[in-house]
């Protein structure tokens, strides 16, 4: 059996991150949220994740940006 994938969930408008991340844990996920992308990269600073699921509209740096820089 494989452990529970981490997902960094990356959207800083809260009502959409609850939801996102409650469905995420509903299906055997680990979920740890971030609310831009300075928080982003101190959670990536702390934590191994298999998946980063990136809000395209974040506020200071854009989702493509952070995209573009993380690849």
């Amino acid at each position: 059996m494989y452990p529970s994938p981490h997902i960094l969930l990356v959207e800083d408008d809260r009502e959409i991150s609850t939801l996102v991340a409650r469905y995420l844990r509903d299906n055997e996920c680990r979920v740890s949220v971030a609310g831009d992308g300075r928080e982003m990269d101190r959670r990536l600073a702390d934590g191994h994740f298999d998946l980063i699921v990136l809000d395209l509209m974040l506020p200071g740096e854009d989702g493509l940006a952070i995209c573009r820089r993380l690849r």
